[in-house]
């Protein structure tokens, strides 16, 4: 019995489509609200293989809006990007699935080859720097969003069309206050995924007939479906001089805080000695996880992230100055002997 009839008989896509579709692998830069229902579909549709990137541990708070995860989950704090690759091959065993709990970089791009890459980020500050390698790596990806009641999903290839920054002029702006705290409905999220996944097959199938230059919004609280022409800016800060952007500035020092999730992060400029660090840890009876990229650990009772390129997240934070006052004492570690 053939799996996939049921979508072959979709005269856009037939037997050609799907032999596109299963061919495909997709890159999901973000495996929350959006990442875990865009892999969800993407995986059922058949494709053949998904690269999950995404730093972060399971809460209770992400129950509400991310489909994939359970309370056993939250409880065990598991990586998203662990739990989503345990549940998706429950549901298509032959998809080849690849976890990556680590912050998106540009050595992750060079490191694994894709079809195409889903934005499925909650902060801007990450979504700048994916949109500066797509510039810089030649490489097109599917924008989304969702805030409140509203979604946007728009289709990116910036070398010809336009940029993250073109659709944003403001996104330095976005950057500063990367956390909505106004919250998410949760049924918006599946209707902004299914627009993504929708986008996503349709570039497999045939990309000549995707549309760069459009943005879909939505407000599904008063059911309200709108598309706007974006036009590419020929003097756009980011898209319009490729040869003199900067991946530096995205190395910013102080803390920011992760939407919702009561976490904050910074990039640690200095070298972390992962060996030595993970040894300490190991002997104190704080270390929860480990593997190449990062180290997961308790600190002062509270969980805190390591990453190979100097990314550090630090959760159950309820407000900026208790982060402050957290990674102040981890910093102090960080500079003795030990490392």
């Amino acid at each position: 019995m053939n799996r996939y009839d049921r979508q072959e008989r979709v005269h856009q896509i037939g037997s050609i489509g799907q032999q596109k579709i299963s061919h495909a692998t997709i890159m999901i830069v973000g495996v929350g609200a959006l990442g875990s229902y865009t892999a969800e579909q993407l995986v059922r549709a058949g494709v053949k293989r998904l690269v999950l990137i995404d730093p972060d541990t399971v809460d209770v708070t992400n129950l509400q809006r991310q489909s994939l995860f359970t309370e056993a989950d939250a409880s065990q704090q598991r990586l998203k990007v662990e739990a989503a690759k345990e549940h998706l091959h429950k549901i298509n065993s032959v998809c080849q699935i690849t976890a990556i709990p680590a912050p998106i970089t540009a050595d992750l791009i060079d490191e694994y080859q894709f079809t195409l890459c889903l934005d499925c980020l909650d902060n801007y500050q990450a979504r700048d720097l994916l949109n500066k390698l797509a510039i810089i790596k030649n490489f097109d990806y599917l924008f989304a969003s969702c805030a409140g009641t509203y979604g946007n999903v728009m289709a990116i290839s910036p070398q010809n069309h336009p940029c993250l920054n073109c659709l944003f002029p403001n996104i330095n702006k976005l950057k500063q206050n990367d956390c909505d705290l106004i919250g998410v409905n949760t049924a918006l999220i599946p209707i902004v995924a299914g627009l993504q996944v929708s986008l996503a097959l349709h570039y497999l199938v045939d990309k000549t007939q995707v549309n760069f230059n459009e943005l879909i919004a939505v407000d599904n609280w008063s059911m309200q479906f709108s598309k706007f022409a974006i036009n590419k800016n020929y003097h756009c800060p980011t898209c319009a001089k490729p040869s003199s952007i900067s991946l530096e500035e995205e190395s910013a020092p102080e803390l920011h805080m992760l939407c919702g999730e009561n976490a904050y992060y910074t990039i640690k400029e200095k070298p972390i000695n992962f060996g030595r660090l993970k040894e300490f840890l190991a002997k104190k009876e704080l270390l929860i996880n480990a593997n190449r990229l990062f180290l997961h650990f308790k600190w002062e009772n509270r969980p805190v992230s390591i990453f190979k390129n100097g990314k550090i997240v630090m959760y159950d934070l309820p407000t900026s100055a208790i982060a402050q006052k957290q990674f102040k004492s981890l910093d102090i570690l960080m500079k003795e002997d030990l490392l």
